[in-house]
């Protein structure tokens, strides 16, 4: 119901929600007559905005959704969304939203979890969801959802990563491996690292920009990708010393692509006979390298651009386990030592 609030001068006054935070105000001096103006606007407006939604199907109100969020979130998230509308349930999207019901919803992710990761699937019910929030917001969605899945990371180990060092000597991507394994950047922001940023005296990189892939496939600059992710580290000397002989074309230091950084990668990879691991996997191997020098989880974090802590055991949670078990292996020779020495004393 519309509250009616009494102005100063007498007279009362109603203010109607509109959609988008505006309200539409009546006034009037006869408190009843403009509560019932008020109901029968709101009425009116709810009959409008009913009108509007027939004529919307799911894939419309994913299309609009999308559009009303590019100016505000992350050109590379834009893309992603595009990229899930396209493969999204296509037995849902020519439904009009007033046909639709949460069955309709349950029945079509049944079907699509076949033969889809239950991350992907989430994350398609996740866009299908958020734009019902905004275009058809009467509808309450239970929908249930497939396990997730717990995934093992893949680590290079410290002998591929020696190999990998080696070939990478004096190409084009030994300073993206060096800034991926050792400095801990994610590609996006290595391909964002400009040479403002680098400063040779001190040693130091300042990292505060990334270039991503917008919806149309074209490299665009953003910021990082959390606010942690803006950080100051050190250089190691043999990081300084590639920067020291790079030309310096243009801002930015890499001048390779996204997709050339990947390429060049996995190139390195089969010329070394290593399996297969994505670029973003050398964050992991430094990570596990910190952890395994007894390297405070928080420094971690603050190292690799993580905003809290969580990710380091949600994702390294394995590493830590293992972690977990050298430590009991050495309180189990320290006590049997001790006891068998507390014996001997006896």
């Amino acid at each position: 119901m519309v509250k009616i609030t009494r102005l100063p001068s007498g007279s009362y006054r109603a203010r109607v929600h509109i959609g988008g935070g505006k309200y539409k105000s009546i006034t009037g001096k006869d408190k009843k007559e403009v509560q019932l103006q008020a109901a029968r606007y709101e009425a009116e407006n709810k009959l409008s905005e009913s009108t509007l939604i027939d004529r919307i199907t799911v894939g419309e109100a994913i299309d609009k959704y999308i559009e009303t969020k590019t100016n505000v979130l992350s050109p590379s998230t834009i893309r992603g969304y595009k990229a899930l509308r396209t493969n999204a349930v296509p037995e849902l999207m020519a439904i009009e939203l007033p046909d639709l019901t949460p069955e309709l919803v349950q029945r079509a992710i049944n079907a699509f979890a076949v033969d889809k990761s239950p991350k992907y699937t989430r994350n398609v019910h996740g866009l299908i969801s958020s734009a019902l929030k905004q275009y058809r917001p009467d509808l309450q969605l239970h929908t249930t959802m497939p396990q997730k899945k717990k995934s093992i990371i893949a680590i290079p180990t410290e002998d591929e990563m020696q190999k990998l060092f080696v070939y990478a000597k004096g190409t084009d991507i030994e300073l993206p491996i060096y800034l991926g394994a050792c400095c801990g950047m994610r590609r996006s922001e290595i391909l964002g690292l400009k040479w403002e940023d680098v400063d040779l005296d001190k040693g130091t990189l300042f990292i505060n920009e990334a270039l991503v892939l917008n919806k149309d496939n074209e490299q665009v600059s953003k910021g990082t990708k959390t606010i942690a992710g803006t950080r100051m580290i050190r250089m190691y000397p043999f990081v300084k010393e590639v920067l020291e002989r790079a030309p310096r074309d243009g801002k930015y230091v890499v001048t390779l692509k996204g997709h050339q950084i990947y390429q060049r990668f996995t190139s390195a990879l089969e010329a070394c006979g290593i399996k297969h691991y994505r670029f973003h996997d050398l964050r992991h191997y430094l990570v596990s390298v910190m952890l395994s020098l007894n390297i405070p989880k928080k420094y971690i974090a603050d190292y690799v651009g993580h905003e809290t802590e969580r990710m380091i055991d949600e994702v390294y949670g394995h590493i830590m386990a293992q972690k977990k078990t050298d430590v009991e292996d050495i309180l189990q020779d320290y006590f049997s030592n001790s006891v068998t020495k507390s014996d001997t004393v006896s």
